[in-house]
């Protein structure tokens, strides 16, 4: 039988991912009182219960004090032991406060067959050498969690994403040459991308009663005749069939409103979407929905999340202009978001269709995500292909 001992923390993904890696019959949950509060024991116990892992909560387990930590880790070890003869028993001592981590670590080193530590930033396991075990090297991290599990860690109820709508994927397929197009072009076309935005948005209107839309006047008109790169782009998208469109006219036809809503600003998430898929990371959605399981915050909508390593990346994509007037607004919404989704570990990136004002860079330098602008989008895939292979 695998035993597992865990040491609860605030940070779920810590705890979790030795778990799912190493599939232990039970997992032991000791929790102190300042975890039990906030109910970080709970959340846990129903992830791995979700995974059929059998769990045991010991709460009330002192963080203060070393000779009573000392005392309530031998009293655990030897429970196990008792109910559990021969099992295999390991330790996971990322959590708790340091004295908690600490005083395990001293009374269970020997009683137990191995003492780990979860080293999320660098996506590794380390074992802790004892007197009849030398130092080892880390084990690498195993894919164990997908985008609606990390996000479960954090306390957000995933309940649906786009990308995994079959009929949506065909459509996204069947238009990937033009998204790509319009990625990859984005710094040269950027007054087209604003002017065929604003006209996709005129075609659109609310269906009344309804959290839907429907297309009012699929034909619209440019101000002035298309021509160079302008031609170009809506070339590639009449070959896509997102628009009805002949060379030298002003007037073009949306085809349907999945195209309108394709060009009023969805193809940069799409965009995404594909670069980040194609580089076979390990779990990519779109337009992810969901609850947080803490009432005060409303359901949330986020564009791109990516897991791979066992870490988040979180992308926020935008297409309007900017203004300094909500940039403020922007930057505190990217980094806020991010940050509960994805916790401590991961990366946040904010795409631009269109040039991002000096304020707007100047906010996401202090908050510590990247601002990816047009002149940019063209490298994503190399982008994507550093943050996949970790910080090792």
């Amino acid at each position: 039988m695998k035993i597992q001992i865990v040491i609860v923390s605030e940070q779920s993904l810590a705890n979790l991912i030795p778990a799912l890696m190493d599939r232990p019959d039970k997992v032991y949950l000791v929790c102190s009182e300042e975890m039990a509060k906030r109910g970080c024991e709970k959340r846990l116990a129903a992830l791995l219960k979700r995974e059929a892992i059998a769990v045991e909560i010991k709460n009330d387990v002192p963080d203060v004090g070393l000779k009573r930590i000392h005392e309530f880790a031998l009293d655990l070890v030897t429970e196990i032991n008792e109910a559990n003869p021969g099992a295999e028993i390991v330790l996971n001592a990322t959590g708790g406060t340091k004295l908690m981590a600490m005083g395990f670590v001293d009374m269970l080193r020997g009683e137990v067959n191995r003492i780990i530590y979860t080293d999320t930033a660098h996506r590794r396991i380390e074992t802790l050498p004892d007197r009849k075990t030398p130092a080892t090297d880390p084990e690498p991290m195993r894919d164990v969690l997908n985008v609606p599990k990390y996000l479960a860690a954090q306390g957000f109820r995933f309940s649906s994403a786009v990308s995994d709508d079959p009929d949506w994927r065909e459509q996204a397929a069947a238009r990937k040459a033009a998204c790509k197009y319009l990625g990859r072009n984005s710094s040269s076309i950027q007054t087209f991308i604003g002017a065929i935005n604003a006209l996709a948005d005129k075609a659109l209107e609310k269906v009344p009663g309804m959290d839907e839309e429907r297309l009012r006047a699929p034909r619209q008109s440019f101000q002035n005749k298309p021509l160079g790169e302008w031609a170009k782009a809506l070339a590639e998208l009449a070959k896509a069939r997102l628009i009805d469109w002949r060379d030298g006219e002003v007037e073009i036809e949306f085809a349907d409103v999945a195209a309108a809503q394709f060009l009023r600003g969805g193809w940069l998430e799409e965009y995404a979407w594909h670069i980040v898929k194609d580089e076979q990371v390990c779990d990519t959605r779109m337009s992810v929905k969901g609850t947080w399981e803490n009432t005060q915050k409303s359901g949330n909508e986020f564009d791109v999340l990516a897991c791979h390593g066992n870490q988040l990346l979180f992308i926020e994509c935008k297409t309007l202009r900017f203004h300094d007037g909500n940039d403020s607004d922007i930057a505190y919404k990217v980094d806020s978001l991010s940050q509960d989704a994805r916790g401590l570990f991961g990366e946040t990136w904010l795409l631009s269709a269109r040039t991002p004002s000096d304020t707007l860079c100047e906010r996401a330098r202090q908050a510590r995500f990247e601002l990816i602008g047009p002149a940019d989008l063209p490298r994503l895939r190399e982008r994507v292909q550093t943050w996949k292979k970790g910080r090792i």
